[in-house]
């Protein structure tokens, strides 16, 4: 072929045929990689009407996927490779089918989430895996990701890498059905009934909502049945909601939320995920509970990287790209990472991890002993335009403590005592703190201490000194459960309309009493814990989009429409709700 003619090939428009088949998919593999090369020709050859019809195509086959995968494999020389993050490193993704082989008839392929974000290429990314998975509908699964959500692609991101790829007029027919795809990719896989595999880890079970007669129902305000925390099953899984466009861990998406955002830790127990602000904690005790109790050998999860695990003193380190955290007589918990080098992009004062990246290979006769294959980074890799700030906390850097949550998903912190079932010394009003200082590290004892009190009422934009405690936390935090800096101006607006809510509902509690005051400054309010907690669940009714039983309006609680950005941060809630489970 000629030089003209393979410049001619390599311009010409990608065309995705009725059938799929796997010589194709990796076909389109080589045209992708040169895309990544010449990224001006992309929009004109990966045109928006093709990613659309995949992304259309995946979703429909992905709906007819259960929330929990059950693989029962019957040819003894298959074999299950379950792939961790790639964060968008496409040709790292290229290099692990290079190390792991491709999928097959007898080659199953298990990707664990996390598609896109951080790297330059997760729209690359996103596609070939579709394209895998319509070409093996039956030997390739893509689960769900805490990356694979609306808030966390706004931040770290997957958004502004469509928009520089496809223009401001373009972008959003590519992004919507993006989204789309999302929300209806399966939580969890179970591999012969002895090995799970999901992103984050284990899960509550699911609540127990109270029966409400429909016009008893007051919007905002989700009754729950509180209690000590206690794991789920398997048959939670298999019922459970794949948890909307962000799931926030309100209501039905509670389970969601544990699956993406939870993390093991050496220490016994199972609470609430103080440095995230979202999911669990469990240690190796309920890890051990939950693999007898539903008959498992094995989970393997990801959702930690090497800065992940940087500061986490407790936790192996992710250098090899897969680390042993639960080693217990009923059987053992693994984390898988499948992004070497990472992250893409690191700040100019910031080291590079040099990590590996491994894939773990499950095989007969049980598919419960991992062997892992390691691979190295595909380097150099080609100039690439970084497409979110390097500066948002959980960048291994160290961040001011008034900036964000460390939770990555709330701009609202309530100050409730960290587990369920007990609740702290303050409540109401005084006990929300709108100012997003991530306040809530202290609080892992389950109380309330005077520091935080007095944190809680002191004005907005104070800089205090981080303690050991609050640093090592932030540390500990990893880029997904790190408050994001973006969008300053949608949160602000978000925290003023909240205050102003708050005035409001002061203002008609007063009414109705029939003496109307305003209280002094630093005042604790009056009243009994649950309605203290009505108060606290009406600051967020109507302010923040997301409730899980609002109709979809996108408008503030005194009816002004909100700005576009402002639809991912429906999680800001995501407190509020443990707040409500703790207190009734």
């Amino acid at each position: 072929m000629t030089s003209a003619a393979a410049q001619g090939e390599e311009a010409s428009p990608i065309v995705v045929p009725q059938f799929i088949t796997t010589e194709w998919v990796i076909e389109l593999q080589a045209r992708l990689d040169q895309l990544t090369r010449n990224p001006s020709n992309l929009k004109w050859v990966l045109t928006k009407q093709v990613v659309r019809a995949i992304l259309e195509r995946a979703e429909g086959l992905l709906k007819n996927d259960s929330t929990l995968v059950e693989l029962e494999l019957t040819d003894p020389a298959a074999t299950v490779s379950v792939v961790g993050d790639t964060h968008g490193q496409y040709h790292d993704v290229c290099g692990l089918f290079s190390a792991a082989g491709y999928p097959s008839e007898s080659s199953y392929f298990v990707f664990n989430g996390d598609f896109v974000d951080r790297g330059a290429w997760g729209l690359e990314t996103l596609v070939l895996l579709l394209c895998w998975k319509l070409a093996l509908p039956h030997r390739v699964f893509l689960l769900r990701g805490n990356h694979e959500s609306a808030t966390c692609t706004m931040v770290y991101g997957f958004k502004e890498e469509l928009k520089a790829k496809y223009g401001k007029a373009v972008w959003q027919d590519v992004y919507n059905p993006c989204k789309r795809v999302f929300c209806v990719l399966p939580l969890a896989a179970l591999v012969q009934r002895n090995t799970l595999v999901l992103h984050g880890g284990l899960f509550r079970s699911q609540p127990r909502s109270a029966k409400v007669p429909k016009n008893k129902r007051k919007r905002g305000n989700p009754v729950l049945l509180g209690g000590a925390p206690i794991v789920g099953t398997l048959d939670d899984l298999r019922g459970a909601s794949r948890g909307g466009m962000d799931p926030s861990g309100l209501g039905s998406s509670r389970l969601a939320s544990d699956v993406l955002w939870s993390d093991p830790t050496s220490t016994p127990g199972f609470e609430f995920n103080i440095s995230r602000g979202i999911g669990m904690t469990f240690g190796p005790d309920v890890t051990e509970r939950f693999l007898r109790d539903n008959n498992l050998r094995l989970v393997l999860r990801s959702h930690e990287g090497p800065d992940a695990r940087e500061g986490r003193d407790d936790m192996g380190p992710m250098t090899a790209g897969y680390t042993l955290d639960h080693d217990t007589p009923c059987g053992k918990l693994y984390t898988v990472f499948s992004a070497p080098d990472y992250p893409q992009f690191v700040a100019e004062e910031s080291e590079r991890c040099h990590n590996r990246a491994a894939v773990a290979v499950l095989s007969a006769p049980d598919y419960a002993t991992p062997r892992m294959v390691q691979f190295d980074a595909a380097l150099p890799r080609p100039e690439a335009q970084c497409y979110y700030q390097l500066e948002i906390p959980g960048s291994d850097e160290e961040f001011e403590p008034a900036s964000s949550d460390l939770s990555g998903m709330s701009s609202v912190t309530v100050s409730v005592a960290a587990s369920e079932g007990s609740v702290g010394q303050a409540g109401g009003c005084s006990s929300v703190d709108l100012r997003s200082d991530g306040g809530a590290e202290a609080e892992a004892a389950g109380e309330v201490t005077q520091q935080q009190q007095q944190r809680g009422g002191a004005e907005e934009g104070e800089q205090q000194e981080p303690a050991p405690k609050r640093a090592r936390a932030a540390r500990m935090a990893t880029a997904d459960g790190a408050a994001a800096e973006v969008a300053h101006a949608e949160v602000n607006a978000a925290k003023d309309s909240s205050m102003q809510a708050e005035q409001c509902t002061a203002q008609r509690g007063a009414e109705e009493q029939g003496a109307l005051h305003q209280p002094e400054p630093g005042a604790e309010p009056q009243g009994d814990p649950q309605s203290k907690l009505s108060t606290v669940l009406e600051l967020f009714q109507g302010v923040l989009p997301g409730d899980p039983s609002s109709d979809g309006s996108k408008e503030n609680a005194q009816g002004n429409e909100l700005p576009e950005e402002t639809e991912g941060l429906q999680v800001q809630t995501s407190k509020a709700v443990h707040a409500h489970e703790l207190l009734v």
